[in-house]
């Protein structure tokens, strides 16, 4: 067995001998010809490999660039959009400028009203100092149980419009004839813008707002069906 492999691995050794002694021969006699052909096709074919990976790679980095560039761009309108549909729906909800003398007075005569209470309001006091909303506050006394002052709390929350009771302080009615009322204050708040800039900054207000208006009447009009059965 020993014979035989010493066998195989002379013939190896002595092929690759002779291989070596087959290029020395031909470096020797200055036919390097023969491998010129194989050496230039490898070297073309690393070099255009090398090119066009470079290529590949730069065309790849600017579509990933733009990719990028559009992820941003749609980002930004996102907000744009975003912060647009909020402006439409909010601004609506407080009153021009030009009513603060008696609007806030009106929205508290329809709360107190709605509850079939009796209110004593007080004169509106008004705070210019802010450079884009005027701040009005109208106080008022009333006599109500503690479910009529709860309901009339929550009925101010949910208002459409920008109405809100800043503060309130209860005191317990100690006239035999009002027995169960208490006496209540409450300060009744809202801002004036001093512009209003929507209608100024979107050029499709109207389209967007007459669309908004529809959308509201139908839902008042779901609810109220609802309601009915």
């Amino acid at each position: 067995m020993d014979k035989v492999k010493n066998k195989k691995t002379n013939k190896y050794v002595e092929g690759l001998k002779r291989g070596f002694q087959d290029i020395q021969t031909v470096s020797q006699e200055g036919n390097f010809k023969l491998f010129l052909k194989q050496f230039i096709a490898v070297l073309v074919v690393f070099l255009l490999f090398k090119y066009l990976s470079g290529v590949f790679s730069s065309k790849i980095q600017n579509y990933e660039g733009q990719m990028d560039a559009l992820r941003v761009q749609q980002k930004n309108e996102q907000t744009y959009n975003s912060n647009k549909n909020l402006l439409l729906s909010l601004e609506p909800r407080f009153a021009d400028i030009s009513d603060k003398n008696e609007w806030l007075l009106t929205q508290i005569i329809d709360i107190f009203k709605s509850a079939n209470l009796t209110p004593d309001i007080g004169a509106q006091s008004e705070d210019a100092g802010n450079p884009t909303y005027v701040k009005a506050s109208i106080s008022v006394n009333s006599a109500m149980e503690f479910n009529q002052l709860a309901e009339l709390l929550a009925s101010v929350e949910n208002r459409e419009e920008f109405v809100k009771v800043s503060r309130f302080q209860l005191e317990k009615n100690t006239d035999p004839n009002q027995v169960g009322l208490n006496k209540v204050s409450l300060s009744f708040n809202t801002v004036f813008p001093k512009e209003k800039i929507a209608k100024t900054l979107f050029k499709d207000y109207a389209r967007l707002t007459a669309a908004q208006k529809d959308n509201n009447a139908t839902k008042a009009n779901s609810t109220a069906v609802g309601e009915g059965k």
